[in-house]
Parts: C-alpha cells; structure tokens; sequence
C-alpha cells in the first residue's frame, strides 16, 4: 500500500524536477525576445516597402533615403516628414509675403502720402467691380466653412483611429506583461516546492535569477509601454486640439471680416486680416504635418501587411522574437513534452492502484498533449468534466472518504493513511499552474499575441486611419488656398482704399482736371463734367454697398 503511494510521489518529484529543468534551461533565449515585441522597428530588406520608402533626405543633402522603414533611423523621419515639405514651404512664404505686404503698406503711407491721396487707377478698378469682387468674397467664405467643417471632422476621425490604434498596442502590451507576470509565479511555487521537497541549492540559484530576468523584463515592458503611450497620446490630442482651435478662430475672423467690410469698419478689417493671415500660415503647416503622418501610417500598415504576408521576410522581423521562432518551439516542445511525461506516469501510477488495491473509482488524468515526438498542445483532447491534474487531491479525498471519516465505498484505509496529501497537493497544483499558463505562453512565445494586434490593426484601423489623415490634409489644403485667394482680395482692397484716408469730390476734380489739363487742353467743360459725374456715381455706389 504505501509502495504504491512512494511511487506516486516519487514519479511527482522526478517529473517536477524535469519540467523545472526542461522550462528554465531554453528560457534564455526568451529573455530579451520579449521586450522587443514593443521596440522600435528595422528594415534589412529589399521590399515593396522599401521602395515606397525611398524618399528626398534634407539631412544627407536631399538625396534619397534607402534605410527602409526603420523609426530609430534619424533619416527615415526626416524623409517622412520631408514630405509635408509643400505645407511648410507655402506657409513660410506666406508670412514672408505678409511681412512684406505690411512693410510695403508702412513704406508708402509714410513717404507717398500726398502721391496717395488722388483717386488712382487701382481705386477706379476696384470700385468699378466692387459687386463682383464682394460675390467671389462671399463664395470664397462659404467655402471656408465648408472646408473647415470637413477639416475638423476629418482631424477628428484620425484622432480617433489614432486612439483605437494606441490602445490595442498598449493592451498588447499589458497582456505580454501579465503573461510574463504568470510565468514567474509559476516558477516561483516550482521553486517553493522544490525548496520543501528537493533540496537543490544550483537549482534554487537557477530558479532565481531566471524569475528576476523575466520580472525585469517584463516591468521595462511594461514602462516602455506606458511612457511610449502616454507620450502618443499626448501628442495625438495636441495635435487635434490645435487644429481645431485654428480652423475655428480662422472661420470667426473670416465671418467678421465678411461682415465689417460693407461697414467700412477700416480698422477691424485689417485686425481681421492680420489674425487670418497669421492663421493662414497655421492651417498651411498643419497641412504639411497631416501629409505626413498619412504617409508614416502609410507606411505602418504597409510594414504590418507584408509582415502577415512573409514574417520571415519583413522588415519588422528583427522587433518581435518571430524571428527567434525555433528557440520558441523548442521552449514549447520541452515543457510540452515534461507535462506529458508527468501525466503519463501518474496514470501509470493510477493503473497499479487501481490493480493492487482493487479501487474502481479512480479516474485516469486526461493529458491535453499530444504524444511524441511534437507532444503539442491539444486542449481539445480533454472533454469538459475530464478530471486534471490539479483534481487529484479532490479525487484521493473522494476516494478514501478523508472527510467523510471513512464509509463502505471508501477506498482501504492502509491507502488513506499511506498518502502525504500535503506534498500531493503541492505538487500537483505546481504543475496544474503551469499547464494554465501553457496557452498564454505558447501564443506569447509563437507570436500569436502579436501576430493578433497586428491582425486587428490592419484590418479594422488602417483604412479608416489613412482616409481620416487624407481628409483632413485635404481639407486644410483647399481651406487654405481659399483663405489665402480671399486675404489677398481683402489685402488689396484695404491697401487700396486706406492708403489715403477720405477722398472728396473737389479732390477728385483737381486731380482729374490736371490730368486732362496736361494731355489734352482741348477737352471741354462739359466733357470733363460728365467725366467727374461718372466717377461721383461710381463711389455713391461703393458707399451704399
């Protein structure tokens, strides 16, 4: 009787310290693999990608970038943002342009006044097409709300493609994190059962340095997907912010603008102008930015689709231990095959307990691997209700009526007495730990955790990503462009008009009558009369528009 129950616990002691052996021995290469399922990424191929990436470098004398996509490369951001180049180029000249349209205005106020105070050509013509010049004003505004309204709908759906894209990166992370977390707590009841039942101090000094490795890992995890998240979304909800704050305060100066120009309101006007144009530039260089973040989220997705397609091949390869796949599987295969081997012996030991001792009741232990050599993981071989390892104490308590203090069915009590339930219980629920642990590890280990997030990135983030990015580039394009036609019509009109303050009809008679004096004396009185009054009704015009 106790001969049965010794080899029980004998086949326990050996199969834990194979497990123990088994596990800890290839964990080695899983340290380090891990922390780079987050880290940045490199490209050593000559893809499809690459060549989308091949782009102008300001940094190497605008020649064209070959490194790939690589974000720890210097070149491949300076490439990428590069490419918003139109964006930040026009804005730059539009306040030079401004800087000088103010200085040019200043210059000719100051030492052309009196030059300035007849009624020019430039007045003539503007005051001759006032009406249509106010029609193409008030198109031009009408297409400034309508562009800024698809500007911030399309800087709002990026924002939150953005959001979705981080969070399922950051979950990806956490679950890595807690998948680690469970490995070492795992190891460390290994630890704590061996330490009671198997003295081994070389395998106490293993068991500890492999748990502070995997905890170190998985806390710089863990940090580096905190801060890195953190900074992201920061950066996200900056960006979205600032945008619509323009947008917004760039359609309430253009509305008032619209509105104080008939009012003559010279000196509004021109604050409105000014605020416009300094947002102009703005809504320029935010149009260069959202250009280029729609080609690095281009390029992102392109870098996740090929890796779905060849991860071998990818020029994400080198981030995520897939490319260490082999040590992985071989990893899986040695716990697989610990776990596999435990459970067989202790049906083996069921067998000849069940023979020696004539008990019926006891159930074999279903073993969810598959047999040798690949001894994969088969949870499907176990039906719901097959009794576990962890589910021997439960049954040996059952079968010996411990807590029942013993009965007719109960199992002879020499076996009852021969069982250490304490040191069964100890070691099965040691191995039952890391058999729940198994698929976390197995999908951590061959890259279905990452394989996963990427997955889900590409197919429900990716499209709806690049056509909020595009539409808001857009429409801060033709926002701009519009803003930009409509402050040189108002900038043109306010130089215009108030560069000589209110002109008077006796102004415009001298004015004219040296003109025809000095190029025809032969002009008469009432040609010049009737001259006059054409330009007197041209400005009653004006002054009732």
């Amino acid at each position: 009787m106790g001969e049965g129950d010794s080899r029980l616990h004998a086949t326990q002691a050996q199969a834990q310290g194979q497990i123990t052996q088994h596990h800890l021995k290839k964990s080695s290469p899983h340290n380090g693999a891990v922390g780079r399922i987050l880290s940045e990424m490199t490209n050593r191929s000559d893809s499809t990608l690459s060549r989308r990436i091949r782009r102008v470098d300001p940094l190497d004398g605008l020649r064209k970038y070959e490194g790939g996509y690589n974000i720890t490369n210097k070149h491949y951001w300076s490439s990428t943002i590069f490419t918003g180049r139109p964006g930040y180029v026009i804005a730059a000249l539009w306040l030079i342009g401004g800087i000088i349209f103010v200085g040019a205005l200043l210059i000719s106020k100051i030492f052309f006044a009196k030059r300035n105070t007849g009624y020019g050509d430039m007045n003539y013509f503007l005051a001759r097409f006032h009406i249509c010049s106010m029609i193409i004003f008030i198109l031009l505004a009408a297409f400034v709300i309508v562009a800024s309204a698809i500007a911030i709908r399309g800087a709002v759906r990026f924002h939150s493609r953005a959001e979705a894209v981080k969070e399922i990166i950051g979950r990806t992370a956490l679950e890595a994190t807690a998948t680690i977390y469970n490995i070492t707590e795992a190891i460390e009841k290994m630890q704590n059962t061996s330490r009671l039942y198997n003295n081994n101090s070389q395998a106490f000094d293993h068991l500890n340095s492999t748990v502070k490795a995997l905890n170190s890992e998985a806390v710089e995890i863990q940090s580096k997907a905190e801060k890195n998240m953190r900074l992201v979304s920061k950066g996200i909800n900056i960006l979205e912010a600032v945008t619509i704050l323009t947008v917004t305060l760039n359609l309430f100066a253009v509305l008032a603008l619209l509105v104080m120009r008939p009012l003559r309101l010279q000196k509004l006007c021109n604050l409105c102008i000014a605020i416009c144009w300094i947002l102009t530039a703005l809504i320029w260089m935010y149009f260069g930015l959202y250009y280029f973040l729609d080609e690095f989220a281009g390029d992102t997705c392109a870098a996740l689709e090929e890796y779905q397609l060849d991860p071998k091949n990818s020029t994400l390869g080198t981030i995520i231990p897939c490319s260490e796949k082999f040590s992985g599987s071989v990893i899986l295969h040695d716990v697989g095959a610990g776990i596999h081997d435990i459970i067989d012996q202790v049906n083996s030991n069921i067998y000849t307990i069940k023979s020696e001792y004539g008990v019926k009741q006891l159930d074999y232990i279903c073993n969810p691997f598959a047999g040798p050599p690949e001894f994969r993981y088969r949870p499907e071989n176990c039906p719901s209700g097959a009794a576990t390892i962890g589910d021997i104490p439960q049954i040996l308590r059952r079968l010996t009526c411990t807590d029942l203090g013993g009965g007719a069915h109960c199992a002879p009590a020499e076996l009852s007495s021969a069982i250490d339930y304490g040191k069964v219980e100890t070691y099965t629920s040691s191995i039952q730990n890391m058999l729940d642990i198994f698929p976390g590890t197995e999908r951590l280990l061959t890259c279905e955790l990452v394989e996963s997030g990427f997955a889900d990135i590409v197919g429900r983030q990716c499209a709806p990503l690049s056509r909020g990015a595009r539409a808001a580039w857009s429409a801060l394009a033709a926002l701009s462009a519009a803003t930009t036609a409509l402050l040189v019509l108002a900038a043109a009109a306010a130089g215009v008009g108030g560069g000589g303050g209110a002109r008077h009809a006796g102004d415009d008679r001298h004015s004219v009558r040296h003109l025809t004096s000095s190029s025809n004396s032969e002009i008469s009185e009432a040609e010049f009369a009737e001259m006059h009054a054409k330009k007197v009704r041209v400005l009653a015009m004006v002054d009732r528009a």
